[in-house]
């Protein structure tokens, strides 16, 4: 990556929700490190990610990670970025060891040792190999935080992460922010209503419309 050209930019980038354009010709650059992207209710935050994840089709406009295009090369985007949503993860049937082994299959920067050190500091020892589905929905967020944080793709997008999460794992979590926000090849964007507890690299405020 050339120095000072963007790890993470978006271009253009718009979607509606029954005529309701939610994001209106978003372009911005990100830089690694830890980002969070802050902003009133209804102004499309979560929405934002989703459209960088790749999981909604954006109707106008792009997004790059590391010059890999979006709607270009929508496989190899995607294997660039993990997202963690505030609802429950897929695969709900599978245990959380059982989907990370699926997932490291799949992103082959995925570390076994990172995600034994955050199973161990999420406390998901007893819950390893249950199902998903019968765990409480904290347990099942904390799952798939432990998964995303050993995945090492280039760009990690967390929606909420601080929610339902006891004092112990809040503490966990905050060290693993700290940590990106030492990243110098990679991304973590976080969209939160509470505050991180750390040193973002960046603050990006989205408006209201």
């Amino acid at each position: 990556m050339l120095m000072n050209t963007p790890l993470l930019s978006t271009t253009s980038l718009s979607f509606a929700y029954e005529r309701r354009r939610i994001v209106d010709l978003w372009s911005q650059d990100f830089g690694p490190g830890l980002c969070w992207l802050r902003g009133p209710n209804g102004t499309g935050k979560s929405t934002r990610l989703k459209l960088l994840a790749g999981a909604l089709q954006p109707q106008w406009g792009t997004a790059c990670i590391a010059g890999i295009d979006l709607v270009k090369q929508p496989q190899d985007y995607r294997r660039q970025v993990f997202f963690v949503a505030a609802e429950p993860p897929p695969f709900e049937h599978l245990s959380p060891a059982e989907r990370f082994g699926f997932l490291a299959r799949l992103y082959p920067h995925a570390d076994a040792s990172a995600w034994q050190r955050h199973v161990e500091g999420f406390s998901l020892q007893p819950f390893l190999n249950q199902p998903l589905r019968n765990l409480s929905t904290g347990t099942q967020h904390k799952a798939a935080l432990a998964a995303a944080l050993a995945l090492g793709t280039r760009v990690l997008l967390l929606d909420e992460p601080l929610i339902a999460l006891d004092a112990a794992s809040h503490a966990h979590l905050r060290e693993a922010l700290a940590e990106a926000a030492r990243w110098s090849e990679r991304l973590c964007l976080v969209v939160s209503h509470e505050a991180l507890g750390v040193e973002p690299s960046a603050v990006i405020e989205i408006a209201a419309s």
